[in-house]
């Protein structure tokens, strides 16, 4: 694709990569994570969240934007789910493509990686991935969690399939989760007939469904942007929490929300990458 640039930068400290078109700015932090640190107008502002110096866990930090996680079978809360996330990244630029490559933790083996590529002005690939460098089967699937400023927004999942029959809707309230309990009757949460939505109001919440679109998109009608991202669902795929490939969440007090999207879980043997490709897209209201 022609009609963007890239360049090697520093972002709030850390090293980066900006990919730029005439709609959309996209900033990949190689200096810790891997991160996607910025993503919305050139020239305008933010739509993740991000802060440098944010949420601590002993040794592991936050920071926001959108990163790798792991989902492991029967374990969401297990700590190698974010730890080995914070380190510096390999980095490498081929053509258009930027993919930036953690080192792999000590003890899992695991590097997490992240691969971006324009496919148009306002739409970005973004590879998400996992590496087993050790010398035994690893399993689990990949989680692509994006923090994003909730304030004015509404949070959208597609549910429901196209051109094709469907009769139930499958969705998961984590209850209890890292110390928090969730709301059953959380009137941040509504339905219309083809989405549910989530409109962020402070109160701490958790969405997770099964939604064969892959589809989950935020809007901010002050801004009049929408960002949607969408990964492709594998039927028949093992995906965690009874099946859910897409969630949302909402921090206490609007602190910040997620758009999650999952990958199946499966064996992941030595020297093998498991992947969930996202589709990125920044669109006008």
């Amino acid at each position: 694709m022609g009609g963007y640039t890239l360049r090697e930068m520093t972002f709030d400290g850390f090293d980066a990569v900006e990919l730029r078109t005439s709609a959309a700015r996209l900033v990949l932090v190689t200096g810790c994570g891997p991160r996607i640190a910025f993503f919305g107008r050139p020239g305008g502002e933010n739509l993740l969240y991000w802060q440098r110096d944010g949420v601590v866990s002993g040794e592991w930090r936050l920071h926001g934007g959108h990163r790798v996680w792991i989902t492991r079978p029967y374990a969401d809360e297990a700590v190698d789910a974010y730890m080995g996330d914070n380190e510096p990244c390999a980095r490498e630029v081929s053509g258009g493509r930027v993919r930036a490559v953690s080192p792999p933790h000590p003890f899992f083996r695991i590097a997490r990686g992240i691969e971006v590529e324009p496919l148009a002005e306002n739409r970005f690939a973004v590879t998400n991935f996992i590496v087993n460098e050790g010398p035994l089967i690893y399993s689990g699937g990949v989680w692509s969690p994006t923090c994003i400023e909730p304030d004015g927004s509404v949070i959208s999942v597609d549910l429901g399939q196209d051109g094709a029959a469907w009769d139930a809707v499958q969705l998961v309230i984590p209850r209890k989760f890292a110390g928090n309990t969730v709301r059953i009757d959380d009137p941040q949460v509504t339905f219309t007939e083809r989405q549910m939505r989530v409109t962020p109001r402070g109160v701490l919440t958790k969405r997770c469904a099964c939604a064969p679109k892959g589809r989950v998109s935020a809007q901010w009608r002050d801004k009049g942007l929408c960002f949607s991202k969408q990964a492709q669902y594998c039927p028949g795929g093992h995906y965690p929490l009874n099946g859910c490939n897409v969630a949302v969440f909402v921090g206490a007090d609007n602190w910040m929300a997620e758009m999650e999207t999952f990958g199946p879980e499966q064996p992941l043997p030595p020297g093998s990458t498991l992947s969930n490709r996202e589709v990125w897209e920044l669109t006008e209201l």
